[in-house]
């Protein structure tokens, strides 16, 4: 039976190197948010908690429909300028007691799909105390699946940082699925990454 894994998407960045709101900004017909969020809820990952800032009008009209879905909660950190730290701490607050793990997924990957989430998923039910992170050819990329005895680690994280600190201190408890052949983890920082993206050739469609 699979584990209730949940996941927490952050996007609360201030998006200054793009210089205005890149979450809301369209990708192959459909705003970068909405197509991380339905990647997320078309998965198996149970409760997704989604961080913004505290001026998220713009993301909840992007998200139509979604921003009011049973498995969908909206977390609002009212600092981001603390840096995706804060915004970490603020979906571990959101948490279930009862949750094994969290999924931390970056609001700016408009090529997530439901398939490497599940997949990483399917690993985690075999390793649940173990950190699982997807790799292409042999690089770590996100998102990540965090066990529930980390979750104190990740809420003590500091500076413009996800879970990164915690990967690195705890080398031996990663286990990396290979998904190279599948799997674009472009993000979006930059006008320069939008023009590159949006000229791709990858299908429009959430797979």
């Amino acid at each position: 039976m699979r584990k209730t894994v949940e996941g927490i998407i952050l996007a609360a960045g201030l998006s200054t190197r793009m210089g205005r709101q890149k979450l809301t900004l369209e990708v192959h017909g459909a705003p970068v948010i909405s197509r991380v969020v339905r990647a997320a809820l078309e998965s198996d990952l149970n409760r997704i908690i989604l961080v913004t800032g505290p001026s998220n009008t713009q993301l909840a009209k992007a998200l139509g429909a979604d921003a009011g879905h049973e498995r969908l909660f909206i977390a609002v950190n009212d600092r981001p300028e603390r840096g995706m730290s804060s915004s970490l701490r603020t979906g571990i607050m959101m948490l279930s007691k009862e949750s094994p793990g969290v999924m931390l997924i970056l609001g700016d990957q408009p090529f997530l799909t439901v398939t490497v989430i599940n997949k990483l998923l399917a690993e985690f039910d075999k390793e649940s105390d173990q950190i699982i992170a997807p790799l292409i050819q042999g690089r770590r990329t996100n998102p990540v699946i965090f066990p529930a005895s980390l979750f104190p680690e990740l809420a003590k994280v500091e500076g413009d940082v996800g879970g990164r600190p915690v990967l690195r201190n705890n080398p031996d408890r990663v286990v990396g699925i290979e998904m190279g052949g599948y799997y674009d983890d472009v993000d979006l920082d930059n006008a320069d990454d939008l023009q590159r993206i949006r000229e791709s050739s990858r299908n429009s469609e959430f797979v």
